[in-house]
């Protein structure tokens, strides 16, 4: 799925996917100087719409299939 975020939980080391709306997704892949206000709108995003809370919560692993580096 190309808009599929995985993670892994930090504390329980559980894997756990979140499917990114298009919004989202523009967000994630935000390269600009605004990286990080980009990254705090996209996990506040998934937040309300999913109530998983990533920042401090889980290690990300790909994107889109994709390894996060």
């Amino acid at each position: 799925m190309k808009n599929l975020l995985v993670m892994t939980h930090i504390a329980t080391g559980y894997p756990k996917s979140v499917e990114l709306n298009e919004v989202e997704m523009t967000l994630a892949k935000d390269k600009s100087d605004s990286l990080n206000a980009s990254w705090d709108i996209l996990c506040d995003s998934v937040k309300w719409r999913t109530g998983i809370e990533i920042q401090g919560n889980f290690e990300l692993e790909t994107l889109g299939g994709r390894p996060i580096h």
